[in-house]
């Protein structure tokens, strides 16, 4: 009885999820362009459309198909990526940075009209080390982690489930 009074209480209390994950101009499918990479670090379109290839799929499995086939396709370009330093071991050694990315999406229906478009931002602080190399390492896998956080803003902004 408890249990019951328990539950019949927190489904009255108002609260509910945001958003109807519902796609812009009744759309089913979407197709992902490969996104312009307007800054200096090479490979970072892949990763950055991937992430939202993957996301997409995570959240409806048949949502992404190829461009030809799709209802609307997602384009875009990664508009910039700075990186500056949060932390410091002195006045010109950093311990970490923040890497900050930025990226400019249009959603547009067959006939080229567009159905939404923003630009969504994400960042990750990484570790600044004494090997370049293993520096290089950190940035690379704080890309990775923006990359995912990007895939999740588009699809929350793009089905309005924020």
């Amino acid at each position: 009885i408890m249990f019951a009074l328990l539950v019949l209480v927190m489904g009255s209390c108002g609260y509910r999820v945001a958003g109807r994950e519902q796609l812009p101009g009744g759309i089913s499918t979407i197709g992902v362009s490969v996104l312009n990479n307007r800054t200096g670090l090479s490979g970072l379109e892949a990763v950055v459309s991937n992430a939202i290839v993957d996301e997409f799929t995570r959240r409806r499995p048949n949502l992404v198909v190829d461009a030809q086939s799709a209802d609307a396709v997602l384009s875009g370009s990664i508009d910039s990526l700075a990186n500056e330093t949060v932390a410091r071991r002195g006045t010109l050694t950093a311990l970490e940075r923040r890497m900050t990315i930025t990226v400019s999406l249009v959603l547009r229906n067959p006939k080229g009209q567009t159905l939404w478009a923003q630009t969504i931002t994400a960042q990750e602080t990484y570790g600044v080390r004494d090997q370049q190399t293993e520096t290089e390492m950190n940035q690379r896998l704080a890309a990775a982690i923006v990359a995912r956080r990007l895939g999740e803003y588009t699809y929350a902004r793009l089905t309005d489930a924020f």
